[in-house]
């Protein structure tokens, strides 16, 4: 005899539909983390740096009118941009920005999409909208390179 699926994977799977559906998305189930994640490289890319860095970069952003959707980390320590996917950018334009822990995910790799924010989990610093462009990857290092060099000035 077969059981029902547990609520939280059923849960999973609507927030699965839901981001496939209104974002167009790859978004899988891991199951045994009980998670979403989106692959990284095609249709999304991902870069990664401190929060208090990542506050600062959002700001700016907002002022060019480039937000786009952000995600804290369980940690609080850092935060990620989803941008449009850059699989062409060259390894060099995050050149000097390690120091800064300013990092771009490689193509292949995945992010964690958040369901729900609270109890230390993933969660959304600016959510997703539906007909919103992504900004670029190379905005998104472009202002933290700008942010980190005029710190150092």
């Amino acid at each position: 005899m077969t059981q029902p699926a547990p609520d939280w994977l059923r849960e999973l799977a609507a927030a699965r539909a839901h981001y496939e559906e209104l974002f167009g998305w790859p978004v899988s189930v891991q199951v045994g983390q009980r998670q979403l994640v989106v692959a990284l490289g095609q249709t999304l890319d991902a870069i990664t740096m401190p929060a208090s860095l990542g506050a600062r970069v959002h700001g700016q952003l907002g002022i060019a009118m480039l937000t786009g959707p952000v995600i804290a980390h369980p940690d609080s320590a850092r935060w990620t941009f989803l941008t449009q996917g850059a699989t062409t950018m060259p390894g060099e334009i995050v050149d000097g920005l390690g120091n800064h822990e300013v990092h771009h995910a490689a193509s292949g790799e995945y992010a964690v999409v958040p369901t729900e924010c609270g109890g230390g989990g993933w969660c959304w610093i600016h959510e997703p909208r539906p007909h919103q462009m992504l900004p670029s990857a190379y905005a998104v290092i472009a202002t933290a390179r700008r942010l980190c060099s005029a710190a150092v000035a």
